[in-house]
Parts: C-alpha cells; structure tokens; sequence
C-alpha cells in the first residue's frame, strides 16, 4: 500500500533557510487565519441576509467551524462584527491609498482615487450592503460609529492630500482642500445610495465622469 504524500499545512509552509516557528508563533499564526476565516465568513452572510438576520451558526456553517470556535475568538457578536467593520475599513482605505502611491502627478491621483472610490459600488457591492446594513446600527454602537467615521476621514484626508501637493506643484487652484474633499465624498456616498436602491435611475458611469470633470474644472489650474 502507498503511503499518500502528507501535505504541506495550509496555514504554515515551511520554506528553505527559514527558522521553524515557535509554537506561541504558530499558535498566532493560525488564530490571525481562523479569524479571517471567521469575518470573511460574516462578511458574505450579512451581505446575503442582512445585519438583523443572520445567526452565529450560519455564520459558523458557512466558515466550516464550531461556534464554540467562534466565541473562543470574539466574546460576543458584537465583537465580531466591529472587528470585521474594522478590517473592511483597513482594507479599502489601503486599497485606495496603494493605487495611487507609486504615481507622481497629483491630476492622475486624483483621477484614480476617483475612479476607484466610485467603483466600489460595481466591483465590490456587497461591501457597499454591508457598510449600508452597518450605518443602521450607529445611533446604537459607539464602536461602529467610530470605524465608519475612521473611514469617511480617511477618503477626505488623502484627497486633502493629493490636493495640496498638486498645489506645491502649481498644478492645483488655490481651493479649500477640506470642502472639495467633504464635497467629493458626499457625492460619492450620495449617487452610491441612490444607485443601489435604484439602479435604473441615472447611468452611473456617466453621472461619475460628470462628476470627476466637475472636481477637475473646479482644482486643476488654467494656464
């Protein structure tokens, strides 16, 4: 009889020249993976059932664990769920801020900062329902109200950014950098809402270039 080749564990390889970890390493190692594992999980629930409707053993079934595994990692729902409110934050403001980090000239930041904040509600529209289904529940979570308010901050910062660096560069009109950018991420919140409610209501990609040229007109200097 053949001896099945063991396979490499799924969550740790080891690799040439690398020291084995420490079992306090390991043992941290897979908690990081079996949480993600766990939010990822109540990620896709609430974007299926909604924030009110969902169960911690849906959420178990769907991550293929014990709820007994769950609350081992989060002492309660609410728990869970402000930690992946929390990593959807981190992930898109450092999505955005990657796209535009290895670019020089401030017009194409914010060209792509633009693009890529307007198709989150086409390329990532469970993201938009679950942040939607998250806003509800701010009047009763202090937590939550801080991560989303963390979030909105972070889109007007780095706008507010690329802003005044195109204008050390004479590149950029003398605007209030703090309004455009609160202005922007209105519009931006604005026309995703209407357009996930109802999507037959305007052309989207045509009511973003539309705004993009608005914000462009309005900053980039005449010469």
């Amino acid at each position: 009889m053949v001896k099945k080749e063991k396979k490499p564990d799924p969550i740790i390889r080891a690799k040439k020249g690398v020291v084995k970890m420490s079992r306090i390493q390991r043992g941290k190692q897979i908690a990081t993976f079996r949480k993600r594992q766990i939010t990822r999980a109540a990620y896709e629930i609430i974007a299926e059932k909604g924030y009110n409707n969902f169960t911690m053993m849906d959420i178990a079934k769907r991550a293929g664990v014990s709820s007994g595994l769950i609350h081992h990692y989060f002492k309660d729902k609410e728990n869970m769920l402000v930690t992946l409110l929390r990593e959807m934050q981190q992930n898109i403001r450092q999505s955005l801020e990657r796209s535009i980090e290895t670019v020089a000239d401030p017009r194409k930041k914010l060209e792509i900062f633009m693009d890529q904040a307007f198709g989150l509600v086409e390329n990532e529209k469970e993201y938009i329902y679950v942040t939607f289904d998250f806003l509800t529940q701010i009047k009763f979570n202090e937590r939550m109200q801080r991560i989303l308010s963390k979030l909105y901050r972070g889109y007007r910062e780095t706008i507010v950014m690329i802003l005044r660096e195109g204008k050390a560069k004479g590149i950029f009109n003398e605007v209030d950098e703090h309004y455009v950018a609160t202005m922007f991420v209105s519009l931006l919140l604005g026309l995703e809402q209407q357009f996930i409610i109802d999507s037959s209501a305007f052309f989207y990609r045509e009511y973003t270039a539309r705004i993009k040229s608005y914000i462009f007109d309005m900053v980039v200097l005449k010469k």
